[in-house]
């Protein structure tokens, strides 16, 4: 069920911090339709500056990489950027996650490849080098595909001072994953991807196919240019690097046409000891050929030299662009420890350390953790910046030191548990300290702010209040409160007191256990609508017209389909098939439900287990109710399959669904397989949304347009397609 969120109430809250006239400014994760943004931006190529204002149509989404938004230019104006037009729809990249999990995650992994902050966000120089990269592979591709257009140009590099990140505006794309295309010589695609002899007539899947052959070139013309490590983007066995390809609306008529490479910025660095993918463990391989322990963004100079005067009349324009991209990268690369590359140079050179504090500096400026005056006395003082630094270090070092001693004493007393719980008590309240160190130290308003706060008791209620009206607009778009919980909450201390405690847990829980009103609206969604669906034809025929908008949407229907579809709605093995979907819907619960009462039962008989016996009791028969391949659900779809069988004596409209519809996960996609022999189309589009719907619950590899949801629809949808067109020609043999 999606959870309910509110723009107009989100601009509320924000009204309500604005009204608290507190000396320190909002903190927020992301902007809201609606917003307008100004910046001061530098044109890639040429360099010139303007004043832009840009106003914000929707956010696109986000990950590791950064967070995007589709937006509109309403002025520029102190200068020209090439190809930025008043009035015209550009994407705007911010390069820092929406989600607080995802950045801080993000950043652990770079800081223990690189010993610093992930630069592309804290580091002008290194979001400019990478915005300059970009245009030299957009150009190369011009040279090697014929159009500049298979690669999508960046604009403009700027600094976002609310979120405190560097960014970048860049073209916006109009264009769609990869369709779900129905292919019965799934046989022969698998022989022409490795390379083996094939039947070309019989080939299906022109887009799957288009787009693996592209982007493996596109990867291979990286590699000329000297970015083997931006080439990690588009490695098809990574699994997750299809949707940074998209194939633009305008070039529907061709499955080979408008394929553009989108994204550039690397999110996640590759660690030597931690692949995220089957694809990783061969290029950390490569790296380490190379002399590239940790890999992340780092290119060849020379190659893309040399490659530019292969093609001199290509790039006589960029000459400037490359000697500004030298200098962008000293100046990016000597900004970190990075003890995998530097080595011994961290030993001596004084050049090298300088260069680094430098860095440090205009990291914490970037991000707000430092102000205008604070920056300049840091920058002229070495000893002040290192200070700087151990202000943030100090309370970890507290932390890992008090963690350890008491972890020991515990353990040593036989109390795990106590020692694993008083850890993660220190590692919540240690760290803030740290930051609270810094803020103090790096800015004058929040010195100011606190100073009140002491001094003022009327000024420490509007603070405290102001603080509320923050976490609640973060809790608010996370899902965790509803509109009608902000306001409550908001009017009450101690209802915020009270959710305090429970904004550690899951935001999904959180609300259940908090709003009556969306508790009871969940257990209607679970409950009494696949009740609905299947006793009232109206409700599945809107059910049907829901999903196949949605699909349209998506991408996954063409119009013509869609109408096809709708069309159709009202014959009658339709509405058994759809009744017999609204069945599978009933049983969804009916594995958690079995399993949890399973769990009460047996902890309920052993009274004589401890508390941890019974948890680590319970936990391993919810996770083996969740692992076996038939479960209490899959049974019920299964049997009423059967019934259907028995009832009607008629098994041919039923002899997949009747295997299928016992097992987990794949027994959801029974009835849309099946309907594969009468309705192409809607089988093909029901298979696609069901299966795609399933995988996304995987961590990363079940995003949207990625190899794990192609693969799940290949296997549920064109394998048995493929096997049905086997046994037909074996039975034409033969006759």
């Amino acid at each position: 069920m999606p959870a309910e969120y509110s723009v107009a109430t989100c601009r509320a809250l924000a009204e309500a911090y604005r009204r608290q006239d507190v000396l320190r400014p909002m903190r927020i994760a992301r902007y809201e339709p609606g917003d307008v943004l100004c910046y001061r931006v530098t044109g890639v190529t040429p360099a010139t500056e303007a004043n832009v204002r840009l106003l914000v149509e929707g956010f696109v989404g986000g990950g590791f990489a950064g967070q995007v938004y589709r937006v509109k230019v309403q002025a520029v104006e102190g200068g020209t950027i090439a190809a930025l037009e008043v009035g015209g729809t550009y994407a705007l990249k911010i390069l820092v996650p929406p989600s607080d999990f995802a950045r801080k995650f993000r950043d652990a992994i770079y800081l223990l490849g690189f010993q610093g902050r992930f630069s592309p966000q804290v580091n002008p120089a290194a979001a400019r080098a990478g915005a300059l990269w970009q245009k030299f592979i957009r150009r190369a591709a011009g040279v090697r595909f014929g159009s500049e257009r298979a690669v999508v140009d960046v604009l403009a590099t700027l600094v976002d001072e609310r979120l405190g990140s560097c960014g970048e505006l860049s073209e916006w794309i109009d264009g769609r994953n990869w369709r779900f295309e129905a292919d019965d010589h799934l046989d022969q695609r698998r022989r022409w991807a490795r390379g083996k002899p094939h039947d070309p007539a019989r080939l299906g899947s022109p887009e799957y196919r288009a787009k693996r052959t592209f982007m493996a070139e596109l990867v291979g013309l990286l590699h000329e240019l000297g970015a083997p490590e931006l080439a990690r983007q588009y490695e098809w066995w990574t699994c997750k690097s299809q949707p940074n390809v998209l194939k633009r609306i305008d070039a529907e008529g061709d499955p080979a046409a408008g394929l553009t490479a989108v994204d550039f910025r690397a999110g996640l660095a590759l660690l030597p000891f931690l692949p995220m993918s089957p694809g990783d463990v061969k290029l950390i391989l490569r790296g380490i050929a190379r002399g590239s322990l940790v890999q992340f963004d780092r290119g060849d100079l020379a190659r893309l030299r040399r490659f530019m005067d292969a093609h001199a009349e290509h790039f006589a324009d960029l000459r400037e662009a490359y000697e500004e991209l030298t200098r962008l990268e000293q100046a990016y690369r000597q900004s970190l420890p990075d003890v995998t590359h530097h080595h011994v140079r961290l030993l001596h050179s004084r050049r090298l350390w300088s260069s680094i504090l430098d860095g440090m500096v205009t990291g914490w400026r970037v991000r707000n953790v430092t102000d205008e005056r604070t920056t300049a006395r840091l920058r002229g003082s070495r000893l002040l910046t290192i200070l700087f630094a151990a202000l943030g270090a100090v309370p970890l070092l507290g932390l890992a030191s008090a963690a350890a001693v008491v972890g020991w004493m515990l353990a040593a007393w036989s109390f795990p548990a106590g020692a694993v719980i008083l850890a993660a008590g220190l590692g919540l309240a240690v760290p803030p300290l740290g930051r609270l160190a810094r803020r103090l130290a790096g800015r004058e308003d929040y010195r100011r702010h606190y100073a009140r706060m002491s001094s003022s008791p009327s000024y420490f209620r509007r603070a405290v209040f102001a603080h509320v009206v923050e976490r609640l607009c973060a809790w608010h778009r996370s899902g965790r409160v509803g509109a009608e919980g902000v306001v409550r909450i908001a009017r009450s201390p101690a209802r915020f007191l009270a959710h305090l405690p429970l904004s550690l847990l899951p935001a999904g829980l959180h609300r259940l256990l908090t709003d009556r009103r969306f508790a009871w609206q969940v257990a209607k969604y679970i409950f009494a609508r696949p009740l609905l669906l299947y006793f009232n034809a109206e409700a599945r025929e809107q059910w049907l017209r829901q999903m196949v908008a949605e699909g349209q949407a998506k991408g996954m229907l063409t119009d013509e389909d869609a109408g096809r579809i709708l069309a159709r709605i009202g014959e009658p093995f339709i509405q058994k098939y759809l009744k017999s979907l609204a069945v599978h819907v009933c049983t969804l619960p009916v594995t958690q439900i079995v399993s949890v009462t399973v769990a009460m039962v047996y902890v309920a008989r052993h009274p004589e287990l401890s508390w941890e016996q019974a948890s680590l009791a319970a936990g391993a028969i919810l996770v083996a109710f969740q692992i076996t391949p038939i479960s209490p659900g899959s049974l019920c779809r299964g049997l009423y399959v059967v019934y259907l069988v028995a009832r009607e004596r008629n098994f041919r409209d039923y002899n997949i669904a009747v295997f299928l519809g016992f097992f987990k996960y794949i027994g959801y996609l029974a009835f849309p397989i099946q309907m594969a022999y009468r309705y192409p189309a809607l089988a093909r589009f029901m298979a696609a949304h069901w299966a795609t719907g399933a995988v996304h619950v995987v961590p990363v590899f079940g995003e949207h347009g990625a190899l794990l949801e192609h693969a799940v629809f290949d296997a549920f949808y064109n394998r048995p397609l493929t096997i049905r067109r086997r046994m037909r020609a074996r039975a034409g043999y033969r006759r």
